[in-house]
Formats: structure tokens, C-alpha cells, sequence
């Protein structure tokens, strides 16, 4: 009882910071609603007047400090330089700051924080500001050059502003939102180590320390970095980094990405797992010296934050440093309290520290999942009472931590394993029993005997193996990673609230069947003790319940006849017990049936009512659009592509781990859009800019059917795509032109162009012999998606003479029908058309006047990247669609563009970034 109250300041707090994160552009109106609400219910209920004003203070205190943080975080660098901040992108920049991060090399990029205070001599600020500095090397000599810069190093730095990019696509990441959460609002991009020279500048004694503390602690990182790189494999040394002192870096991607979708990612980072595990390994070995509890205590008070530091200080070991002192010198004193109140303690701190941790997933996850330990293990174990304790145990809290994660599991990463429990009761003792402390032993004993801690380390490695190739087992496991759709927040509560209920009730439910049995086996032997409990209730019915419960759990005859039997007590027991035993089992029913609602509700994904929308994706300088029709089909054409130019000798410019349109956007954005399956994926040509994200989305996400031109490009750029598709058997599919696809009642797919060689010859269905074609632009997939009556038009990157063959198919089809591939309907069919997706980006050689005469569309949408290099979309196309009053939409401008058609022909657009 004694946690209750810090308990609800915590409830209350994290409430009020939330609302207010929630409602920033009106948060006064919102404020002015709680205070009348708080009002009434203070004059409502006069028996608990203290608490509301309490609470309710609290609440709103919370509201105003994160609100005050949120308009205070603004950047005060265009008023000193006197300049707009659309003035400054892309304007010179030379700038005096201190380089306040750890430094990151990958390949040839540079990138760190730095905390800058002057730019000209008349031109200081008052308070230094964190920019983010993104510096590429020119040589691969300079990265001797940026290995000696360091936390701590005063530098000016010469090169241009930028602003941190915007999320381009609804619901996907926002990375000038992430920054601004750490304070950054610019970028200064450079160019060449030259850009950046060293100078010195006198500091105060403390900021001194601070920076000296900080180069030190980067320092011994990188020393033990290096050690383990010398005790471990290759294939495990990222790994062992992350796991030993949080350093993430070198952890392969597949093998994040594998740990990820079995939910095993809480292993790679510094956790409240591995402060526990070196807390209780620093107690037992103090104690073996000798050394008093108390005094053991306060030795690891001290070392907790020199380890939290040491491994990267990240939310998740913040939290766990700070519960771990806390309850070490509560123990110290003899006040131990639960952990409940510990808990509360480290999060109000950490959120009066910065209120920006309660955006952070880490923070989320390690105090929701702390929190669901306390709770509900003691809920589980009851459950598991006739298991070894044990066993029940590790149960319990594997139980409990995969059920209270699932709801952020599924809002952040919209993917969760059925296998994960397993991966985890499985794995979890091996890393924190064996590999974590046997790892930690091998990184000291390093320093005293290498030889010896090398064997041990080539053990440690050879059980990694053994761990990966069992994550990998789980990982391949068909049908076992689920897609789900981000939950609302109100989701999210009422799970949490039907978790609680039913447990509760399950629990009471168990107890009393317990009790019962107990008070069967008493009045069975004549033990008098409890019979005053027992006595409660009627003897018979008290004897019927009892026998009935007792009897479920022995030995007896499994025959049809006893079956039923026990069925009839179970009805008939039931009416024997009491309203109040009575409500416990209609409460863990309904909750059970509510929670079997929410998830269902929650995989299915968002009800279209009949409308289809066509999601013309942002993806740079490529296409990828998705198209849902009105029964919930889905089909993406197109998957864009990032271009990499490698050169001979210029192999140390490559990252370790690339952006990837398909990993780093789509799969993610189909995820987070619940979308489980694609009905189809459709390929216009082979081009990497429409192909190159195509080989992650099939990896990851179950395809029904692959349709594509029909022709391979020259080279083995779409090998990789084709094997993937050919190991999964997806079946592959060259449409001929005239031929249409009924994709449901309100959605067809008419094929224009191309016609290859072999589709001459009717052949719709390919399993080798491909053709190959250099011009993959001019055999471009074009065709007619009528959707709701609306009619779309897609042509890849069709050029003029594609364009022009089509336009002679679609005249000879209404003079010659029959002996036209193309439909009468089609020739016939009354144009303009609603939507056309210009050909080629918007290039001068596509998109011609006779086409565009041709279709007449209402609007002209042109996908393009925002910084091309290709001058894409021309004037001379602009100017070609002006001709037929079409209306333009640009990804380049407005970002995402969704257009949703309704059943009776309603068409809605919806942009990103509507233009001024």
C-alpha cells in the first residue's frame, strides 16, 4: 500500500506529458477542459478532494513542463546570423564549435554532433547550439585524418547548411522530427577532411573535466572494442559488441534483422538484463572477499554508473543504473522497497531530466516491460503452480514480457513472432547465464592472460554460432512472423486493461479452487483448523464444489460417459458458488472474448467501406505505387531503387550497411500500412530504379503473383530479384497486351503494351528463356486500372515510340476488331481519363502532345525525386500537359500522394505537403 502514491504521480505525470505531447497545437484549450473536468470532480466527490487536487496539480504541472521544453526547443542560429531560415539551406557555413559525440566513420561518410558557438567573430551566440556535421572524405587517406578527432576536440568546420529531411510518405519515419527530439534543427554538410581543422580554445575548469571525462570514456570503448575484435570471430565480434559494452556499430544487418523478428533485439543492447546480471556477479564476489552487505552495496552504487557510461548510457541502462542504486541502497538500510516504487522513482527523474525519453522506444519498452514484470508475474505464476518453481519462473517472466511488449512491438515495428516466447526462453539463459559473464571474464582475463582467454573466447564464438543458426531455424519457420497494423493508443490502453482483468480474475479464480480443495481434504480428515473458513458456505454445497474441483484434477476413467459427467458438476458448480466468485468468472470471460476482439481487430486490416486507393509512394527518383481496391486487394507496381556507382579501388567508400529503398522504406511503410500478403507485384520494366526494391519486399512480405514485361534487362541486375522469386515459387506472369485481369468486382487491370517476341506467340506465363532487352523503357508494362468507374492510367517509363505504338493499337481496334489484340471496349471507351501517371519521371522523351491529346487527363502525377540530377520533370513536358488543362501532382513537391475513389465515383486526394 505504501507504493500507491508515487505509483499515481507516476501514472499521472507520464499522463500529463503525454497529453500534452498529444495536443500541442491547442494544449490551452485542452488544459482549460482538464482543469473544469478536475474541478468537477473535486466538487463531485468531496471524499477524495485531496487526492484530486494532488493528482490533478501534477497532471497539469507535467503538461506545462513538457510544453514549456517543446516551445523552447527552437534554434536561435538565424537570428544571429540575421538571416531567414529558408535563406540559410544551402548557404555557406564556417563555423567554431567543441565535437560533442563519439566520431562515426562509415565508408567514406563522416557524421557527429557538435555543439557550435560562433561563426564570425561579431557573430556568437549565447548559448552553444548542437548541429549535426555530415562530412564525406575525398581520399582514402583522410581516414587516417578522422580516426584522431575525438569528443572534446575544438574545430571550425567550413561547408553548407541543410535541413534534416521530412518524412515523404504518410506514417513512416521522420528523421527531422527525431533530431529535433535531441535538439538539432541543422546540418552542416562538408566536404574533404581539409573542411575541418583543429583549433583551441580556453574553457572553464568544469567544462574541461566534463569534455575530458567524456574523450576518456570514448577511449576505453574503443580499446575494448579493439580487444574483443582480437578474442572473438568475424562472424560474432559485432555481436559480442553490442552485448559486452553496447557498441552496436559492427553488428552484421542480417543478423539485427533475424534477432529483430524474433523480438530478440532487447539481447543486442545494454538492458536492464545485463546491469542485473553484473550487479549480482559484482555482490557475490565482493562477498566472497569478505565484504559486509552493506558495504558491497555502496561498492556497486558507485560502479553503476561508471558501467552505464561505459556501455553507452542509452535509455534502457539509464533506467536500469538508476533502479539499481536505488535499490541497492535501500537494502543497504534495510528499507528495500518493491520495485514497483523504485521504478516509479528512476522514471519521474529520468522525464524531469528530459521529457523527450517518453518519445523514445527504448525508455517505452524497458519501464512498460519492468513494470509488466511486477505486476503480472505474480499473476502468471499461479497459473504454472504445478510446474517445477523453476521452470515456472522462467515461464512466467518470458510469458509476461512477450505479452506486455506486444502492443509497442506491433506500433513500432508492425511485425511480431508466434515463435518468439520460444526464441526467447531458449536463448535469454544461454546469453545472460553463459555468453554475457563468460564474455565478460574472457574480455578481463585478456589483460592477464591472452593465450587462455583466447581459447575460451573461440568457445564463446562456437556457441554464437550454434545461437545464430537457431535464431535463423526460427527465423525460416513459414507462417510464423505475423504483419499487423499500427494500433491506436486507445488499442493500446484497453489491451493493457483486459490483460489485467482477466489475470486478476484468473488468479482469484485459481485461489479459490485451491481453497476449496483444501477445505474438501479438511473435512475429509477431520482437521478442524480451517473450518471456520469453510463454513461460509452450506455444507452440501460447499462438499458438492469442493468434490467437483477434486475430481477434475484426479486420475478417473477418460470414458465418453464420465466426460459428460463432469461436464453436468462443472454446469452445476457453478451455480453453486458465489455472486462474488460469480462475477470473477463472467469478468475473465468477457475479458478474454474483448482481448480476442482487439486482436482481431487489430491484425485485420483498416475497412476500405468499398472505396480502393491508389498511393502514389515518394521513393526519390523512382516509381512505386500501391493500389488497394475496394475488397481489400493489394498490388504494388514498381518498387523503386537507390543507384550505387561503384569504382575499381573505390571499395572503401562503401557503408556497412547502405540505404535501401526496399529495407529502409517500403517493407517498412507495407508493415506499418498492415498490409500481410501482396496479391500481386507488378514490374514495368527492369530498370533499377523500378526493380531495386523489389528483392527486400518479396524477401519479406508473402506475393501471390509476379507480373513483369516479360524480358530480362542486360547484365545481372535482376538476377537476384528472379532467384528470389523462383526459390519461392511465386508464379510469374507476362501479360499480353489487350488481356484484362479481374482483380475483384470493382477493379480491372487492361494491358496496353509491351508485346515481346515471345508474346507474339501467346504465351502468358514464363519459367525461363527469357528474352533480354537493353531498352527496357520502350517494352515499359502500360495499363488501364478501372477501379470504382474511375479510370487510372500506369506507364512505367514508356518512351514516344511505345506511346505512339499503343495510340495505332487503340485506332486499329475501333477499324479493325477483329483482328485487333485490344478490346472493343477499350477503343470504344469514352476518354478523358481520371488519373495518368506520366511516363519516365516527367523526361522529354516520353509523355508526348498525341498521347496526352489522346488520354485527356483530369490530373497528371509525376513521380520524381526532389534532388535529381536529370533536370526531371522537363519544362518541355510541363508545358505538354498544360496544353490539356491537366491538373499536376509531383512527389518531388508534395511528397506521398494518395487518391481514394469511392463507390459511387468519388475521388479524394490526399498529399503530404500541400503546395502554398
Amino acid at each position: 500500500m505504501q507504493t500507491r502514491p508515487l505509483v499515481a504521480l507516476c501514472v499521472v505525470w507520464v499522463g500529463g506529458s503525454m497529453i500534452a505531447c498529444l495536443t500541442s497545437e491547442y494544449i490551452w484549450w485542452v488544459l482549460s477542459g482538464l482543469c473544469l473536468i478536475l474541478f468537477s470532480a473535486y466538487l463531485i466527490f468531496p471524499q477524495i478532494q485531496r487526492s484530486i487536487l494532488i493528482l490533478g496539480s501534477v497532471m497539469l504541472i507535467a503538461s506545462i513542463y513538457w510544453h514549456w521544453n517543446e516551445v523552447s526547443n527552437s534554434s536561435n542560429i538565424p537570428a544571429t546570423l540575421q538571416l531567414q531560415e529558408s535563406q540559410m539551406i544551402d548557404q555557406s557555413v564556417q563555423g567554431k564549435g567543441i565535437i560533442a559525440s563519439p566520431i562515426k566513420v562509415d565508408g567514406d561518410l563522416v557524421t557527429f554532433f557538435m555543439n557550435i558557438y560562433q561563426f564570425q567573430e561579431d557573430q556568437s551566440l549565447t548559448t552553444p547550439e548542437k548541429v549535426r556535421i555530415q562530412l564525406k572524405l575525398a581520399t582514402e587517406a583522410e581516414l587516417q585524418t578522422a580516426a584522431l578527432w575525438q569528443r572534446g576536440d575544438h574545430i571550425k568546420i567550413q561547408g553548407i547548411w541543410k535541413v534534416p529531411g521530412e518524412a515523404r510518405n504518410f506514417n513512416t519515419f521522420d528523421y527531422r522530427h527525431y533530431l529535433r527530439t535531441q535538439y538539432v534543427h541543422w546540418i552542416i554538410s562538408a566536404k574533404g577532411a581539409t573542411s575541418l581543422t583543429q583549433t583551441t580554445v580556453p574553457l572553464s575548469q568544469i567544462t574541461m573535466w566534463k569534455w575530458e571525462l567524456l574523450r576518456y570514456n570514448d577511449q576505453v570503448r574503443a580499446n575494448l572494442g579493439a580487444r574483443i575484435d582480437m578474442l572473438f570471430d568475424d562472424h560474432d565480434r559485432g555481436y559480442m559488441k553490442g552485448l559486452l559494452i553496447g557498441d552496436s556499430g559492427d553488428l552484421d544487418p542480417e543478423t539485427f534483422a533475424s534477432f529483430s523478428r524474433q523480438g530478440l533485439t532487447h539481447i543486442l543492447a545494454i538492458s536492464g538484463l545485463h546491469v542485473a546480471i553484473y550487479t549480482a556477479i559484482l555482490l557475490w564476489l565482493l562477498r566472497q572477499m569478505k565484504i559486509t552487505k552493506e558495504r558491497a552495496c555502496l561498492i556497486v552504487i558507485v560502479l553503476l554508473p561508471i558501467y552505464v557510461l561505459l556501455t553507452g548510457a542509452s535509455p534502457s541502462a539509464v533506467r536500469a543504473g538508476i533502479m539499481g542504486m536505488i535499490g541497492l541502497y535501500a537494502l543497504s538500510r534495510g528499507i528495500l522497497k518493491d520495485g514497483l516504487h523504485i521504478l516509479c522513482a528512476a522514471c519521474i527523474g529520468m522525464l524531469l531530466y528530459e521529457p523527450y525519453y517518453l518519445l523514445n522506444v527504448s525508455f517505452q519498452l524497458s519501464f512498460i516491460v519492468t513494470a509488466g514484470l511486477v505486476i503480472f508475474v505474480p499473476l502468471v505464476q499461479p497459473l504454472l503452480q504445478k510446474l517445477p518453481p523453476k521452470w515456472a519462473g522462467a515461464l512466467a517472466v518470458t510469458w509476461v514480457a512477450q505479452m506486455i511488449s506486444f502492443p509497442l512491438t506491433i506500433y513500432y515495428f508492425n511485425q511480431f513472432s508466434i515463435l518468439s516466447s520460444v526464441a526467447n526462453f531458449i536463448l535469454v539463459p544461454i546469453v545472460s547465464l553463459i555468453v554475457l559473464p563468460a564474455g565478460s571474464l574472457v574480455l578481463a582475463l585478456s589483460y592477464l592472460w591472452l593465450p587462455v582467454a583466447n581459447s575460451l573466447g573461440n568457445v564463446i564464438s562456437w556457441i554464437n554460432t550454434w545461437t545464430f543458426h537457431l535464431v535463423d531455424w526460427i527465423d525460416i519457420v513459414p507462417g510464423m512472423l505475423t504483419i499487423w497494423y499500427s494500433p491506436s493508443i486507445l488499442w493500446i490502453l484497453l489491451y493493457y486493461v483486459m490483460l489485467y482483468t482477466g489475470l486478476r480474475c484468473l488468479q482469484h479464480i485459481m485461489q479459490w479452487q485451491f481453497r476449496e480443495q483444501s477445505v474438501h481434504l479438511s473435512l475429509t480428515n477431520g482437521d478442524t483448523t480451517n473450518q471456520q473458513e469453510a463454513y461460509t458456505q452450506p455444507l452440501d454445497q460447499r462438499l458438492f464444489v469442493a468434490n467437483h474441483f477434486n475430481n477434475y484434477s484426479s486420475h478417473h476413467t477418460q470414458s465418453f460417459f464420465s466426460l459428460i459427467h463432469k461436464i453436468q458438476s462443472s454446469w452445476h458448480a457453478i451455480a453453486y458458488i458465489s455472486p462474488w466468485m460469480k462475477r470473477r468468472y463472467i469478468a475473465c470471460c468477457a475479458s478474454g472474448l474483448v482481448m480476442m476482439g482487439l486482436l482481431v481487430y487489430g491484425y485485420t486490416q483498416p475497412i476500405t467501406s468499398g472505396a480502393g486507393t491508389v498511393q502514389y509512394l515518394d521513393v526519390g527518383q523512382g516509381d512505386s505505387i500501391l493500389i488497394t481496391t475496394p475488397q481489400g486487394k493489394q498490388i504494388l507496381v514498381d518498387g523503386g531503387g537507390t543507384m550505387t556507382f561503384e569504382r575499381p579501388g573505390q571499395e572503401w567508400r562503401k557503408r556497412k550497411n547502405p540505404y535501401e529503398i526496399g529495407n529502409k522504406l517500403l517493407v517498412p511503410l507495407l508493415k506499418k500500412r498492415g498490409i500481410h500478403h501482396l496479391d500481386a507485384v507488378l514490374l514495368t520494366h527492369g530498370d533499377h530504379d523500378h526493380a531495386g526494391g523489389l528483392t527486400a519486399v518479396i524477401e519479406q512480405i508473402p506475393v501471390h503473383h509476379f507480373i513483369f514485361n516479360g524480358t530480362l534487362p542486360d547484365g545481372d541486375s535482376l538476377n537476384p530479384l528472379m532467384k528470389t522469386i523462383l526459390d519461392r515459387q511465386i508464379p510469374l506472369i507476362a501479360p499480353i497486351p489487350g488481356s484484362e485481369l479481374q482483380i475483384d468486382d470493382q477493379t480491372t487491370l487492361t494491358f496496353l503494351a509491351p508485346e515481346t517476341p515471345n508474346q507474339r506467340n501467346a504465351t502468358s506465363t514464363y519459367t525461363k528463356g527469357l528474352p533480354r532487352e537493353e531498352n527496357q523503357n520502350h517494352y515499359s508494362v502500360v495499363f488501364l486500372l478501372t477501379m470504382n468507374q474511375r479510370h487510372f492510367l500506369f506507364t512505367g517509363d514508356a518512351d514516344q515510340a511505345e506511346e505512339q505504338g499503343i495510340l495505332y493499337q487503340l485506332q486499329q481496334s475501333s477499324t479493325f476488331k477483329n483482328n485487333s489484340v485490344f478490346t472493343a471496349s477499350l477503343a470504344e471507351s469514352n476518354f478523358p481519363i481520371d488519373v495518368l501517371k506520366i511516363g519516365h519521371h516527367g523526361s522529354k522523351t516520353s509523355s508526348s502532345s498525341e498521347w496526352l491529346q489522346y488520354w485527356q487527363p483530369a490530373l497528371s502525377v509525376i513521380s520524381v525525386g526532389a534532388t535529381n540530377t536529370y533536370g526531371h520533370p522537363t519544362e518541355e513536358v510541363l508545358e505538354r500537359i498544360e496544353q490539356v488543362d491537366s491538373e499536376v501532382a509531383r512527389t518531388d513537391l508534395q511528397g506521398e500522394i494518395q487518391i481514394q475513389v469511392h463507390p459511387d465515383g468519388e475521388m479524394l486526394q490526399r498529399v503530404m505537403y500541400p503546395l502554398p
